[in-house]
């Protein structure tokens, strides 16, 4: 990457699908910036013939073009996309944004001046968000933590430092990481869009005892665009709660030990969070709208639930896996 200063190769990943032109304002971006990727990979679906035609003819008329590999996905699903985008990558590091954002000119320069730092396995940045001509107002709050007990605070968009601060976990729209330290995301999540696939990345490095770095100058301008399919921004639907609900207890229940993770399960299901409805909180909500409010907690309960076996029988599988390959190796070594 050209002024990296430390040696290391970049890889940036954006997922589309059916978003042509998003798509090129995102490159459009990427090829305006103070520092260019060494290589950028679009993850298309096979059947978004569209968006292929497309992104050849920008291809073709712009520099930036000779660096981009075009991936098809033959599956639906966030998590298959990026997974796909991952094992294109050959960069040190591999950054991800999504294809209703625009990064501007600083922002792979400031991702990269963290990585000179070997305890620094992922860096992320703000993602000013737009709807139409209005950009969404922020305030000052804590960006990117998980509570002791296993609540998810965001905040990513907000001007909420004013430097550099170590964070718990990164957004997907404005997020990067040493590419030795993410071995693919997470298959075990829910739902189309797979709410929560950043998190538990983000959650994942840390937990190999490195450190998150967010910067708020490493921008990038949202404008989030409709999405096909569930999508995790119309939480309403019944389908979606349970499976952010079941994200939700899969990555924390995951990645949280000891009493967090005993406080975080008796939380979740005592009190909740948003609309993942807990016992307490559907009692609150009762009196404002009886039927919404059960169809709430039941949906929540059950993904809840199904996150808590999704766990078990994800955990029981890596213990059989890690059972069976001991004993090839001490097969293999008495032969």
């Amino acid at each position: 990457m050209s002024n990296s200063g430390n040696g290391l190769t970049f890889s940036v990943v954006v997922p589309s699908y059916r978003r042509p032109e998003p798509l090129c304002k995102c490159l459009v971006g990427l090829q305006e910036g103070v520092c260019l990727p060494d290589q950028v990979v679009v993850v298309l679906r096979d059947v978004d013939e569209r968006s292929r035609q497309l992104l050849q003819q920008w291809c073709t008329a712009n520099e930036l073009g000779e660096r981009v590999d075009v991936v098809l996905a033959t599956k639906s699903g966030q998590i298959e996309a990026m997974n796909r985008g991952l094992g294109a990558a050959i960069g040190d590091v591999v950054c991800f944004t999504d294809d209703d954002c625009v990064p501007r000119p600083q922002w792979l320069q400031c991702l990269a001046s963290h990585y000179a730092d070997p305890s620094v396995g992922g860096v992320g940045g703000r993602d000013v968000v737009h709807h139409g001509e209005q950009q969404v107002p922020t305030r000052k709050c804590s960006v990117g933590k998980v509570t002791w007990a296993g609540k998810i605070i965001g905040n990513h968009h907000c001007a909420a430092v004013d430097a550099p601060i170590e964070v718990d976990h990164l957004k997907g729209a404005n997020m990067s990481f040493r590419r030795v330290l993410i071995r693919g995301f997470d298959q075990n999540l829910a739902g189309g869009s797979s709410c929560l696939n950043d998190t538990e990345v983000s959650l994942s490095v840390t937990k190999q005892g490195f450190r998150l770095v967010y910067d708020p100058e490493a921008l990038v301008d949202h404008y989030p665009a409709p999405r096909f399919g569930q999508s995790t921004r119309q939480l309403e639907a019944l389908s979606l709660v349970s499976s952010d609900s079941h994200n939700w207890v899969y990555c924390m229940v995951k990645h949280l030990s000891g009493l967090r993770k005993i406080a975080f399960i008796a939380s979740a299901f005592l009190i909740g969070m948003g609309n993942r409805y807990g016992l307490i909180k559907y009692l609150i909500s009762l009196p404002r709208g009886p039927i919404a409010a059960s169809r709430l907690f039941v949906a929540s309960t059950a993904g809840k639930l199904k996150g808590l076996r999704t766990y078990r029988i994800a955990r029981q599988t890596a213990m059989e896996s890690e059972t069976n390959g001991k004993r090839r190796g001490q097969s293999d070594a008495a032969t």
